[in-house]
Parts: structure tokens; C-alpha cells; sequence
């Protein structure tokens, strides 16, 4: 017990606490009507005022405070190198090189035609300098072997550029083979191009036109300047004032793909992914996700006030209190804190959880002293007197949990933590006022004041069908062996800080973000180091490469080839034999001659003959090529438009792929001046600073290989920022603000049931059950494979507020004189359970929603709200009987609060 002085002030203050409580509920009770027209006219002016001014902020780069060390690293960075935020990433890979530079070529200058819907777009390793410097960045054997092969083709590709038709292949080809059968010179390498047009006859055949690469065929091809896999970086226009800032960007892209051709119909496989587009996949799904949850919570809400109230003026009433309670919350929030977050928008579901406890307790304890003989007005006040200490305690306990939030580091939680706090003042002073006016103006009916019976309650052996006094012991008992044995799991639980496994599995963007991730060479997650300069850069480069974790560590030097005097003289050499300007032909093919069909003949002929002579590989390829020829002949050879279709097929990237041949034989040297400017100013900044990007070595899916990726790179470079640093520091202070909120809350609620019950007992009676539904949440969870997450993580401060609320019920009761071991038996147990089961319903519906996220922190609620309520309804009344005395005997009855 605190001390006598103090404990006399602190009656004497709850003393006035509680008549203004029953002086201001029985005025609302007096004056119902005016009651009810005042918050009628105060909802009107609340939603106006959201109608006007509702906004949403989807922006997710604030989530964490600024004055975090990570971040301000993380904003200096950003100040000096701003590309790639927010971007969205088109993973494009056809057949060969030559069909996925085609595709890129095409997609790049659509973007940049589209300046409305994208603001940027940059090609890593594309444009003219790649164009024509390409072989540069090839060994010099390569190089030389490039040269080889280019030479050879020439008279292949003069012959082509006089007749750039489908009849002038054939021809060509008949006349490769005559040579071949009579013993002429002959033409090398035919038997990849017999390969490459059977494959292509085919595929039209089957349906699926599939061009050919006539760069591989012929010459080194510039399918070996770069893999068939590129990557095209968009930055999207943006609007944080939408749920899905760049919806309108990625849909419009989704429609410019299909009247590009960019496809899998046309033989190109997309993939579509970037943080723009993770995050609007993510708020597809969480939008989705809160509309099912709260349909499915209002649903399960209204049956479970049914079977609990058994009045439909009690469920509509407390229903009223909800939606009015939702409507001011929103209007407040608006007007103080300004438009809501992703975090701080889920009140509405938190809110229709805890708020409607308040409402049930209420109107079970008002049907209760109905049933006693009171009459209405009667009613009212014992209520207001035995029941507006314990609302009042529990919506200030609830709000404390909340506000608890506040002056941690988790700044997207913040305002979360402001408007649920918020909340539960609003929905207590609903409670008081609403509520009693509303069951004034439309009372109840006489059936509905006769006692509620729970028969299935009544089964339920723990709660009410045996003696507390039977089984307290054995229950203190167990619980102990539980609490040890649940220490070990508890410890082994685990944080998952990957906002990524947030996020729907099964979306295009994880998918192939997912896929990147796990090849080193196109791993999304790469740490950033910022230079002073580029000399410091390289040095920086160095000593990272050095670490095991790390596959490469890239500066702006990086980007100029070596040995480009051996290179550029077998370039120049060639420039000799090919002269570039031989590689030209006409930009458009030839129209199908009239005769095509009877050159094809002769060619499928000659090719039969071939096939006959010679029994070795080259004879098979032209003997696959005459079947092919023979089955399209049979099919399409008098249409002319399955002609045509074939002629693009084989020759339609003949100029094109002709023309960047000629380019790359004009390379020149090439030093960091010369780069281009797109690529540069990613690498160097106008005042010197140079940027060091490094790569993983491992796939950073695993959580504990970006861990050990991130700690090994920052002990050699404290300075390193990027993604996965931002991850896993990020994920650290996050952990390390929900810790802090959780003593904070815990202190705060210690605190206000020290100084409102003023004895140091019954604080413990209250808390020592929440700390045990604490210790059991968490194990439950590590044993269940349930992680915490950036979502989930605000179950422990949430399940204090919950806990103390119903065990403030609880406690009290049994301070206003009703014994111990009869304490189950009264209206506020089932008050209790029924709450649970209704916050239950809401937190049960998030677990069933189709985003992770919100799942995850369905789950953990569901877990911590089932224990809380074991702990409540069964740890704490075997507390009572044990550990205390009668409330006649040691002299605390009183009408609770008081």
C-alpha cells in the first residue's frame, strides 16, 4: 500500500473523477434527445470535414526517423547520386542478344515519347556507345575470333545485299549447295544457318513465328556483346496522394508492352519488378486485404453482439458507438495530424476490436442491474458508479499502450500510435454519453431486461461450473511449469526485417525480383559506398573485394575495357578486309517475288541431293532443312501471306543486325570522358564524389546471408548505405522501438493502476498476468513457425492495453465485494469473454486477408488475445482467491473507482 497522505489524495481526486462521471452521464441520460441531436450535428460537420480533406500518404520512405545514423547516410548518398528511387525495372530476355536489344531499342524510345506517365529511362548497357564500342569489353581472343568470322561472311553478306529477299536466299543458298555437290569453292559455316531455318520454318508452322539472329550466324555475333537478358530502368511519374502512387505508370507501361509486341507471344519473355512496383503489388493487397478484413470483422462483430446482448437495441446501439466512434477518430486525426499513412489507416480494424469492449461491457452490466429490479434511470447510475472507474481505467490503459509509440524511432508507427490512442478516449466518451442516450431515447423492451443465460458457458469447467477454490493451486501450479518451459522458445524467436516476405509470394514483381536476387550479377540489393573522390573509390574497391561475401565492387573506372590497343588494331584490320560501309543494305526487304515458290522447290531439291551425298553432320542439317521446306510447301505455298511471314521470319533482322556490325567495327578509344553521361553521372558526381557499388555474393533472400553480407562489408567501410543496409539496421531500430514502446507502456500502465487502485497488490494481480500472456505469445509464436515483422511487431504494446483493460474488469469487480470465488459467476467475465471473442473476430478476419502482412499480424494478435483472455479468466481470478482476503474484510468495498 502506498502511503496513507497519498492514498487519501488520490481517493479524493477519484472521488470527483466519479461523480463527474455520474453527474455527466446522468445529464446525457436526462436529455437524451438533445444528446442525440448534438452528436448527430457533430457527425454531419465530421464527415464533411473528411469528405474535404481526406488524403493518404503512401509515401514509404519515412517510415524511420531521419535523425537515424543509417539514414542520414542514406540521405547524403542520395543527395549526390538521386537515380533508381522508386523505379520500375522491365527484365526483358528473347531468343538471342540481337531479339532483346531489338525489344529494348523499341520500349526506350516509347518511355521517352511518354514523358507524362515517366519521368526517366536509362538502358544499362545500351545506346550507340555500347553500339559501337561493344567488342572493347571482350577478351582479345573473342575479338580476334570476331574478326575470323566476319571475314568469312562477307561474300555471304555482299551476295544478300543485291537481292534482300526470300528468293534471293534461296538462290544464294542453291548456290552454296551446287558448289558443295561439284566440288566448288565452298561456303563455311552452313550448317548452323541449315539449323537456324528449320528451326524458324517450324516454329511459323506451329504457330509461333520466331525470327532468327543473322549477327550469330555470321559473325562473332553482337549476341557476344551482351547476355540475352537486359534490363530497362524507368522512373515513374509518381502520386502520393493515390493509394498506389504509381499504378497509373505501371498500368500504362502494361498496355505500351502489348502494342510493342513485347510479349511472350512474340517470342520475348518480360518481367516486370523495381520498388515502384513491389510497393504497389503490396498496396493491391493490403487495400484488398482491409476491405475483406473489414467486412468479415463487422460480420462476425454483429453475431457475436447477438448471441452476447440478445437485444437488438443493444446491438444497434453499440454498433452506433462504433461507426460514430470511427467517423470523429478519422475527423481528428485529419484535423491534428494531417492525411493518414499506410500503418496509422489500420485504426478503423483496431478500433472496431477494442472499441466495441467498452460497448459490451456496458450493456451487459445495464441489462444486469435491469434484471436486479432497477429501473432505467436506476440502472444508469449504478452503472455510471460500478462500471465508469473500469472504463475509464481500461481506455486509458488502451490509449497508453498506444501512445506508447510515440516517442520511439518508428516514425510510419507514430501516427498509428496518436489516432488509436486517440480512439479510445473518443470511444470512452462515446461510452458515457452516445451510448446511455441512445438506450434512453429507445429503451428496452420487458423481455429484453430478463437475465441472459450462456448455457455452453456454463460448460466450460475453468470459467464457471466448478468452485475457483478446486482448482486455483493446481492452476498456479501449471502455469509455472509452462512460464519456465516457455523461456527457452521465447528466446529462440525470430525477427524477420525482409519487408519483401510481406508481400504476396505468388506477384509478377516478387517473382522476378526474387529471380535477380538470386544471380550475383543482377542482385537488386547492393550496398553503396560515397567517395570523396574517385581515387578514394578505387582504394575503397579494393579493400571491399577482399571481403568472402562480396562477388564484385564496381566503380566508374570499371567501365573502361583494358587492353584496348590489341583490340582496336584487329578492329582496324578488319576495317580493311570488311570495309563497314560493305555491311550496308537496303533498310527494307525486297517484296516476295512471284517466283519464290518454285526457287523454294529448287532449293529443297538441291538440299535433298546434298542430304544424299553427304552422310555427315552438315548432310543431316540439310536434310532436316528439306523436310521443313516440304511441309511449309504443303501448306502454305499458295498464300502469300504465310510467304511474307516467312521472308521476315529469315531475313527480317538482316539490316538492322548488319548495320550495328558495321558500327562495332568502328570503336574507338574509350576513357572515362568518353563514357556516356547517363552512365557517369551514376558513377560520378559533378563536384568529384565517386560512388563504389557492391554486389553480393550469396542470394539475399536469406535473411542470414544479408545479415552476414551487410556486417561484413560495414566493418570493412562504416560508411556503406543501400537497400540491404537499410534493411538490417533498419529492421534493428524498428526491433529496438517496439522494445522501448513495450517498457514504456508497461511503466505507463504500472503507473496509472498504482496510482488508481493505490495498492502496490492489485497493481501486481493485474500486471503479473500480462507479463505471463507476454512470455506465452512470444513462445507460442516461435513454436508455431510465427515470425515478428515490420507488421506484426506491434502485438506486445497492443496485448498490454488489451490485457489490462479486461483485467481491470476483472479487479474491480471484485473490489466493489463480490467474493473471489463467486467472481465468475457475475455478468463481468462474460463481458470479458465476449469482448475477447468480438476483438478476437476482428484480429481472426486480418488473418485470413490474401496480403502477408496483414496476415502475419492477424496471426500474432489472434495468438496473444486467445492467451491474454486464458490469463485473465483463469490465472488472475486463481490470484484473487489465493492471495487475497475478502474485500468486507480488508475493508475496499466501494463502487469501483472510487
Amino acid at each position: 500500500m502506498i502511503s496513507p497522505a497519498a492514498e487519501r489524495f488520490l481517493a479524493r481526486i477519484g472521488e470527483r473523477y466519479m461523480r463527474s462521471i455520474c453527474r455527466f452521464m446522468s445529464f446525457c441520460v436526462q436529455h437524451a434527445h438533445a444528446t442525440l441531436v448534438f452528436f448527430s450535428l457533430l457527425l454531419v460537420l465530421a464527415l464533411v470535414y473528411i469528405a474535404g480533406h481526406f488524403a493518404m500518404n503512401t509515401n514509404t520512405s519515412d517510415v524511420l526517423s531521419r535523425d537515424l545514423p543509417f539514414q542520414q547516410r542514406e540521405i547524403a548518398y542520395k543527395k549526390v547520386f538521386p537515380q533508381d528511387r522508386d523505379s520500375i525495372v522491365v527484365v526483358l530476355q528473347g531468343q538471342n542478344a540481337s531479339a532483346t536489344g531489338n525489344a529494348v531499342d523499341r520500349l526506350e524510345t516509347w518511355v521517352r515519347a511518354h514523358p507524362k506517365y515517366f519521368h526517366s529511362v536509362y538502358v544499362p548497357g545500351g545506346g550507340k556507345f555500347f553500339q559501337q564500342n561493344g567488342l572493347l569489353y571482350l577478351p582479345v581472343q573473342q575479338v580476334h575470333e570476331f574478326a575470323q568470322r566476319i571475314t568469312a561472311a562477307q561474300p555471304l553478306i555482299a551476295s544478300l545485299s543485291g537481292n534482300p529477299s526470300l528468293a534471293g536466299l534461296s538462290d544464294l543458298l542453291s548456290e552454296a549447295v551446287d558448289q558443295r555437290l561439284h566440288g566448288g569453292v565452298q561456303v563455311q559455316g552452313l550448317t548452323p544457318v541449315y539449323n537456324a531455318f528449320t528451326q524458324s520454318i517450324d516454329a511459323q508452322l506451329a504457330g509461333h513465328p520466331e525470327e532468327i539472329s543473322w549477327a550469330s550466324l555470321m559473325g562473332g555475333s553482337l549476341a557476344h556483346l551482351g547476355p540475352k537478358q537486359r534490363f530497362v530502368l524507368i522512373e515513374p511519374t509518381l502520386n502520393y496522394h493515390s493509394l498506389q502512387p504509381a499504378e497509373a505508370s505501371i498500368q500504362f507501361l502494361h498496355r505500351g508492352l502489348g502494342q510493342l509486341h513485347i510479349n511472350a507471344a512474340h517470342g520475348l519473355s518480360v518481367g516486370i519488378t523495381g520498388q515502384a512496383v513491389l510497393d504497389a503489388e503490396q498496396l493491391k493487397t493490403v487495400s484488398e486485404g482491409a476491405f475483406t478484413s473489414l467486412a468479415l470483422t463487422l460480420g462476425l462483430e454483429i453475431l457475436l453482439l447477438i448471441i452476447a446482448l440478445r437485444s437488438p437495441r443493444l446491438v444497434i446501439g453499440v454498433l452506433v458507438n462504433l461507426i460514430a466512434g470511427i467517423i470523429l477518430t478519422t475527423a481528428w486525426a485529419l484535423l491534428v495530424i494531417g492525411p493518414f499513412n499506410l500503418i496509422s489507416v489500420s485504426f478503423a480494424i483496431l478500433f472496431i476490436g477494442l472499441g466495441v469492449d467498452f460497448g459490451i461491457q456496458f450493456s451487459l452490466r445495464f441489462r444486469e442491474e435491469l434484471f436486479n429490479g432497477a429501473s432505467h434511470e436506476e440502472a444508469m447510475r449504478r452503472v455510471s458508479r460500478g462500471l465508469g472507474a473500469a472504463l475509464s481505467l481500461a481506455a486509458v490503459a488502451a490509449a497508453i499502450s498506444f501512445f506508447a509509440f510515440v516517442p520511439t524511432s518508428y516514425a510510419g508507427i507514430v501516427d498509428l500510435g496518436l489516432v488509436s490512442g486517440a480512439s479510445m478516449l473518443i470511444g470512452l466518451l462515446l461510452t458515457i454519453t452516445l451510448l446511455p442516450a441512445f438506450l434512453t431515447t429507445w429503451p428496452l423492451s420487458a423481455k429484453a431486461r430478463q437475465r441472459i443465460d450462456f448455457p455452453h458457458f456454463h460448460r466450460v469447467p475453468t470459467l464457471a461450473r466448478y468452485p475457483i477454490h478446486r482448482y486455483a493451486w493446481g492452476v498456479l501450479v501449471l502455469v509455472a511449469g509452462l512460464a519456465i518451459a516457455a523461456v527457452p522458445a521465447a528466446l529462440q524467436v525470430r525477427f524477420d526485417f525482409n519487408p519483401l516476405h510481406m508481400i504476396d509470394q505468388h506477384a509478377e514483381g516478387v517473382k522476378v525480383f526474387e529471380s535477380l536476387l538470386a544471380n550475383p550479377d543482377t542482385a537488386p540489393y547492393r550496398i553503396e559506398v560515397l567517395a570523396k573522390n574517385l581515387d578514394q573509390a578505387k582504394e575503397i574497391a579494393r579493400r571491399v573485394k577482399q571481403v568472402p561475401t562480396v562477388a564484385r565492387a564496381l566503380t566508374i573506372a570499371d567501365y573502361v575495357p583494358t587492353d584496348q590497343a590489341p583490340k582496336l588494331s584487329i578492329l582496324n584490320n578488319l576495317q580493311i578486309l570488311v570495309p563497314p560501309f560493305s555491311l550496308l543494305m537496303p533498310a527494307a526487304l525486297t517484296p516476295p517475288a512471284a517466283n519464290t515458290v518454285e526457287k523454294l522447290r529448287q532449293l529443297q531439291k538441291k538440299l535433298q541431293s546434298l542430304a544424299a551425298k553427304d552422310r555427315g553432320e552438315e548432310g543431316r542439317a540439310a536434310a532436316r532443312l528439306a523436310l521443313a521446306l516440304g511441309r511449309f510447301l504443303q501448306a502454305d505455298a499458295q498464300r502469300p501471306r504465310a510467304i511474307d511471314a516467312l521472308q521476315h521470319s529469315l531475313l527480317g533482322t538482316l539490316p538492322s543486325e548488319l548495320k550495328q556490325l558495321g558500327e562495332a567495327l568502328l570503336a574507338a578509344p574509350v576513357t572515362i570522358n568518353s563514357l556516356p553521361e547517363d552512365l557517369r553521372s551514376r558513377y560520378l558526381a559533378a563536384d568529384g564524389q565517386a560512388r563504389v557499388e557492391v554486389f553480393p555474393k550469396a542470394d539475399l533472400t536469406n535473411n542470414q546471408k544479408m545479415l552476414h553480407f551487410v556486417s561484413s562489408v560495414l566493418q570493412v567501410e562504416p560508411t556503406a548505405v543501400g537497400t540491404p543496409v537499410m534493411l538490417v539496421e533498419g529492421g534493428e531500430a524498428v526491433l529496438g522501438a517496439f522494445q522501448e514502446a513495450t517498457y514504456i507502456a508497461i511503466a505507463g500502465i504500472a503507473l496509472l493502476l498504482l496510482l488508481s487502485l493505490r495498492r502496490y497488490r492489485d497493481m501486481l494481480l493485474i500486471i503479473l498476468p500480462l507479463l505471463l500472456a507476454a512470455l506465452f505469445t512470444v513462445a507460442a509464436m516461435s513454436l508455431l513457425g510465427v515470425s515478428f515483422n515490420l507488421g506484426n511487431i506491434i502485438v506486445l504494446p497492443l496485448l498490454i492495453g488489451l490485457g489490462v483493460a479486461f483485467g481491470i474488469y476483472i479487479v474491480l469487480r471484485w473490489r466493489s465485494g463480490v467474493d473471489a470465488a463467486h467472481l465468475l459467476q457475475t455478468s463481468t467475465p462474460m463481458a470479458v469473454f465476449f469482448s475477447g471473442l468480438t476483438t478476437l473476430s476482428a484480429f481472426g478476419s486480418m488473418a485470413l486477408s490474401v496480403d502477408p502482412g496483414m496476415a502475419s499480424l492477424g496471426d500474432a494478435l489472434s495468438i496473444a488475445l486467445a492467451i491474454v483472455l486464458l490469463c485473465i479468466l483463469v490465472v488472475l481470478p486463481a490470484l484473487l482467491l489465493l492471495f487475497t482476503n475478502s474485500p468486507h474484510e480488508e475493508g475496499i468495498v466501494q463502487d469501483e473507482g472510487s
